[in-house]
């Protein structure tokens, strides 16, 4: 499949939700190519000025003209995939050919998992704008929870890459653990 890709640092997966603003003339065409063609596009991080590995296709939910007279629009994560060749046209937009990975499976909140998925709740209750995106939240899956912790937590390019990479949520999991069980424990919880 080849894509118009978005490089920037944001860390969006599957399931993901984020807003940006476009100003720069070829974004403008990327926006254009990615509501035309139906398939979206990539966003992929930058390592320097290398594109990584891994990125995620992303489709446009929604769009509207920003107060300050730029083009807002509200992406959807939709699935990973492996850059296999990227170039870069003349306007500097650049293209890749991707593979798709497959999304992690969903699976169910077990009892020794439920202070992750509490602690992503309580996360969204305190930040409302960033709740207000996801207004159908799914607590109960540990593959959608542990995608939105990873989308915000301040993690280094080459871990997001490595988490991106997994087959499954797993690592991600036993990653979240250590983090938010010593965080529980710090706090006497």
């Amino acid at each position: 499949m080849q894509l118009p890709l978005f490089p920037l640092r944001l860390y969006v997966l599957p399931g993901g939700v984020s807003k940006l603003r476009i100003f720069e003339p070829r974004y403008t065409r990327l926006v254009t190519l990615a509501m035309s063609s139906g398939t979206g596009f990539g966003l992929c991080m930058k390592d320097g000025d290398s594109l990584c590995h891994f990125g995620t296709r992303v489709e446009i939910t929604d769009f509207e003209q920003l107060p300050d007279g730029l083009l807002g629009i509200t992406i959807r994560g939709v699935e990973k995939f492996v850059i296999n060749n990227h170039w870069q046209e003349k306007d500097g937009l650049r293209f890749g050919e991707v593979s798709t990975i497959k999304n992690w499976t969903p699976s169910s909140t077990r009892f020794i998992d439920k202070p992750i998925a509490n602690s992503l709740e309580a996360l969204f209750d305190e930040y409302p704008d960033y709740a207000a995106n996801y207004p159908d939240p799914d607590f109960t899956d540990m593959a959608w929870v542990c995608q939105r912790w990873l989308e915000i937590l301040p993690l280094e390019t080459n871990q997001k890459q490595w988490f991106m990479s997994r087959n499954d949520h797993r690592a991600a999991l036993s990653f979240l653990h250590n983090v938010i069980d010593e965080e529980l424990r710090h706090d006497g919880i």
